[in-house]
């Protein structure tokens, strides 16, 4: 850590993050559905969600990708189940099927090739899954086909995701030169705790001390771009242990943080520990204490928040980020691999998310394009601002040259309970979120939801019956109309309202 920045106390930091919560009405933030049941928060990260798309043939608007776009790649395969995962993933597989999923992925992109063109990536994102599962003969042959479909610009950003727990294997060291010599210049990995009696509830395979392990691992390497993944609300969690994880991070050196809150899904086993017992996790109250108190440390030292829930010291946490929710509507998003979502000419989009399903389909010479929305403009306009208050805020000026309306006055409804509690602020010409307001941007995202996509979605839960098996449920990452934690299809259709806020 920078040696002229002492680290704040725990005492300052807890005070601190108590005088920032003094400062929020939660009784009337829940009574406005501002402050949402902690087992139904999850942010808005595509838009409109999986269950409001309808079938649609990639064939028909991926030729409209841009001439710049972020590219995205799904890799599906880990050695454990963590309790709070819920993208798509197989566990151990054997190699076969490793090298047969790898081969789908290839052949997609080949099939791409005749759709859009060669568009260059301003950013390339291995996700998953654990990425690092794969050897480094696949690391090095996947790169080899990315880069015969897309041209990769010579500054771009590309990030690998890895996991503490693979540094045991043989070759791991191997599989690290293979990412650096793939021109890989982002390394981000998942720790969520460094208290290993959470890592074990999480089932998360690896220690503190493995984190620490890998992290010297890429200081050998001169890795300076590292980003790890915390999360708050988790199983045991106290102000107390999750000061500590944040400190010994950054006394290790890291200076880039994704730190999120715990997000529920019916098909989670951390939702059926949840179920069990709710008193060992947070309740709402002590996640905002954890959110406060993350933002005191970060100010202390120095990190910039931006997008919402990454901190840097660097002026840039993350371009593949920021290009996501200030920019997509210029550089769009293109997935390759199982359960990709992107969004291209105007069509946010979905991937196939059974592998099976997706491996068939690029098997027969199908694009692997599952379910799609082309966004009208009032859409488009909804999903800018949602987007937009997440990262560097809303340009007015901006907004009405492309879409011809002043935010404010167009969705002034929406936005006032916002403007009015200070969680919302005007700055010139730019609306955004302000500090005591960060908690809350997936909340305003709600209140633009259109009415049309709604009643999309509330007829997509009339035909789930299994809301842990079918996929329109499992994958579909957004807390629109979406049920508790706690909840069954039966109450749904009684028409069962969310629990209440544990304040």
């Amino acid at each position: 850590m920078h040696e002229n920045i002492p680290f704040p106390e725990f005492q300052e930091v807890a005070a601190e993050a108590e005088a920032a919560l003094r400062e929020l009405d939660l009784a009337d933030l829940s009574t406005a559905g501002i402050l949402q049941p902690v087992e139904n928060y999850y942010l808005i990260g595509t838009y409109p969600p999986l269950k409001a798309m309808e079938e649609i043939r990639g064939e028909d608007f991926l030729s409209g990708v841009g001439r710049n776009c972020s590219v995205y790649l799904h890799i599906p395969f880990c050695e454990q189940r963590c309790t709070f995962c819920h993208f798509a993933k197989e566990i151990l597989p054997q190699q076969t099927r490793v090298e047969r999923y790898l081969q789908a992925l290839v052949k997609e992109m080949e099939i791409a090739r005749g759709h859009i063109g060669r568009p260059t990536a301003r950013t390339v994102y291995f996700g998953g899954g654990t990425p690092s599962y794969l050897s480094a003969d696949q690391i090095r042959r996947v790169f080899g086909s990315l880069r015969e479909t897309i041209d990769i610009a010579p500054d771009a950003e590309i990030t690998y995701e890895l996991h503490p727990s693979v540094i045991d294997a043989p070759d791991y060291e191997e599989r690290l030169d293979a990412l650096a010599a793939a021109g890989v210049n982002r390394w981000v990995f998942g720790v969520q705790s460094m208290d290993d009696r959470i890592l074990a509830k999480l089932n998360r395979g690896h220690t503190a001390a493995d984190v620490q392990r890998l992290l010297k691992m890429l200081d050998d390497r001169d890795a300076t771009n590292v980003s790890v993944d915390l999360i708050f609300g988790l199983p045991y969690q106290t102000m107390e242990n999750w000061y500590s994880s944040i400190r010994s991070l950054v006394e290790c050196g890291v200076e880039k943080f994704n730190i999120f809150p715990l997000m529920f899904k019916q098909a989670d086993p951390i939702s059926a520990h949840y179920r069990k017992n709710p008193e060992i996790f947070p309740d709402a109250r002590g996640r905002l204490l954890m959110h406060f108190a993350t933002e005191a440390i970060m100010k202390r030292l120095g990190f910039r928040r931006g997008p919402l829930f990454y901190y840097a010291r660097a002026d840039t946490h993350s371009q593949q980020q920021e290009d996501k929710y200030d920019s997509i509507e210029d550089i769009n998003l293109l997935p390759f691999g199982v359960s990709g979502f992107g969004y291209v000419d105007q069509v946010q989009y979905y991937n196939d998310c059974s592998l099976d399903g997706y491996m068939a389909s690029v098997e027969s010479g199908k694009l692997p394009v599952w379910r799609g929305s082309r966004l009208p403009e009032e859409e488009r306009m909804r999903r800018t601002l949602m987007f937009s208050l997440r990262s560097g805020g809303v340009d007015r000026d901006a907004y009405a040259a492309r879409f011809g309306a002043d935010p404010l006055e167009r969705f002034r409804a929406d936005l006032a309970p916002f403007l009015d509690r200070g969680l919302l602020e005007l700055d010139g010409r730019v609306i955004r979120a302000t500090d005591r307001g960060a908690p809350f941007v997936d909340s305003i995202a709600l209140h633009l939801v259109s009415d049309d996509v709604r009643g999309r979605i509330r007829e997509a839960n009339s035909r789930i019956v299994d809301v842990k098996r079918d996929p329109l449920d499992r994958y579909d990452y957004s807390p629109i109309e979406r049920d508790p934690v706690a909840a069954t299809v039966p109450a749904r259709r009684a028409g069962r309202t969310a629990l209440p806020v544990v304040l």
